[in-house]
């Protein structure tokens, strides 16, 4: 029995397959290349590339001489996987889980997983006004998270199910998960309309610093973002794949040489991207929480299968060793 985002990436799949909207060739010919990411810090990669590009200093342009990159934006991970399958999309910067849920619902056909990049930078956040303190204090109330099947949604449900609450999908059990965006979660938390959310960076310390929020689970260790890529376009460029690999590896480092200039950038984007002002300080203290990698802790991913698997939310998945993506470096120059 398929889960609820199992059904839902199921018939994309099903959708794109019978539509048949890119042939090889033109996969091999195209000279664009697509990447996806979500307005949050825990993509900061993302954040700082995206706005390198705008400035007209690219990043992984660099790396990709004769290239152009399109960067396209999503609010939560199912959304990212969506757009893989429906081929609208080459590479996106998502959250675990939707990535695994791709990999085995397209019986690893669909998603490959080519390097990490941050951990850490979610919470669980209660309202001041909430009197929540422990698990216990939820039975009967309601958690926000921001999406269905997104990384937040199943760390979530996992955390109550290790603590003796039961949650379904259709809403029941001893504690409501609601999939609320990341935007509609703070304006509620403001208007004391929300009691408690699951969420990531900067919406931690935003909740904190516009609704007086207190953190009460913290995950400093857990995988929250990774670079993942459609398996027919690392097939036809497999060059331009080792590229980005590397693109990612070097911005990374640059990143953490250049903590400041990184994070300016960072919000300048997080700013163009929600239509809203700048707030470095924020960025900066949101940024704080943030564990850059480009190592794909595989025994984390296999901690995401269980956890989904008990939540209802991925049924089998094909051995997870074969979602890690493997290149073929060229002999060239790295910039």
């Amino acid at each position: 029995m398929l889960g609820g985002v199992n059904r839902i990436l199921f018939t994309i799949i099903a959708l794109s397959a019978l539509l048949n909207l890119s042939s090889c060739r033109q996969e091999e010919e195209s000279n664009l290349i697509r990447i996806g990411s979500f307005p949050n810090i825990t993509h900061m990669q993302a954040l700082v590339a995206r706005n390198m590009t705008r400035r007209g200093e690219g990043w992984f342009e660099r790396y990709l001489p004769g290239y152009t990159i399109e960067w396209q934006t999503y609010n939560a991970g199912p959304s990212a996987a969506e757009a893989i399958f429906g081929k609208t999309v080459d590479l996106t910067y998502i959250g675990p889980s939707p990535a695994i849920n791709a990999y085995a619902v397209s019986n690893g056909r669909e998603m490959r997983l080519l390097a990490g990049a941050v951990n850490g930078g979610a919470a669980l956040l209660v309202s001041p006004k909430s009197g929540i303190q422990r698990a216990e204090d939820f039975r009967g109330r309601s958690i926000a998270t921001p999406q269905l099947g997104n990384t937040q949604d199943v760390s979530c449900r996992a955390w109550l199910t290790a603590h003796g609450l039961s949650c379904t999908l259709e809403g029941g059990g001893d504690v409501r998960v609601a999939p609320t965006s990341s935007s509609l979660q703070l304006q509620l938390m403001k208007q004391g309309k929300l009691e408690a959310c699951w969420t990531v960076e900067p919406w931690v310390s935003l909740m904190e610093k516009a609704a007086g929020a207190k953190l009460l689970v913290q995950e400093p260790g857990v995988v929250t973002t990774v670079l993942a890529g459609r398996v027919n376009w690392l097939k036809a460029h497999p060059n331009e794949a080792a590229a980005i690999i590397r693109a990612n590896e070097g911005l990374t480092r640059w990143i953490q040489a250049h903590p400041q200039l990184a994070i300016a950038y960072a919000a300048d984007e997080l700013a163009q991207l929600t239509q809203t002002p700048p707030d470095e300080k924020l960025a900066e203290g949101a940024a704080k929480r943030l564990f850059l990698t480009t190592e794909i802790d595989l025994p984390s991913l296999e901690t995401f299968v269980h956890d989904a698997q008990a939540a209802g939310l991925l049924d089998r998945t094909p051995p997870l060793e074969g979602i890690i993506y493997h290149p073929i470096f060229p002999s060239t120059t790295t910039p």
